[in-house]
């Protein structure tokens, strides 16, 4: 039994010093219509970019929301999804993957966001787009 135990730590300590991404947290705040996601990650290696999805309880799929850049390890990344206003669901799916130099995926972080829409951001959003061309 202690062997075994030994042989599972062995093999975690191995498999986790061969990531690319570790991050330090994964956030998601709603205030007045917009969901602010926010990330930090501890070991970044080989990474190109991140991508943030979205899937509300209505969608069968993610849907992209924003993709970005690497900045460094120690560094915050912000993406603010303002585009809920129109959406009657009470809660969002927030998924955050990597994008490797060498082609491959990861997925690092899920968040689910409890968005309580009111009336007055989809108005107001209703009220912009009117005005936009």
């Amino acid at each position: 039994m202690r062997i075994s135990l030994f042989f599972l730590a062995a093999a975690f300590l191995v498999a986790s010093s061969f990531l690319s991404v570790r991050l330090r947290y994964f956030n998601t705040d709603y205030d007045t219509g917009v969901i602010t996601v926010t990330w930090e990650a501890e070991v970044e290696s080989d990474v190109k970019t991140y991508e943030l999805y979205r899937k509300s309880a209505q969608a069968e799929d993610f849907s992209k929301v924003a993709e970005v850049s690497v900045h460094g390890v120690n560094t915050q990344y912000l993406v603010r999804d303002d585009k809920m206003y129109k959406s009657p669901v009470a809660i969002v799916d927030y998924r955050l993957e990597v994008v490797l130099t060498n082609g491959l995926r990861q997925r690092i972080a899920e968040r689910k966001v409890n968005y309580t829409p009111t009336a007055i951001p989809r108005s107001w959003g209703s009220i912009k787009a009117m005005f936009q061309n």
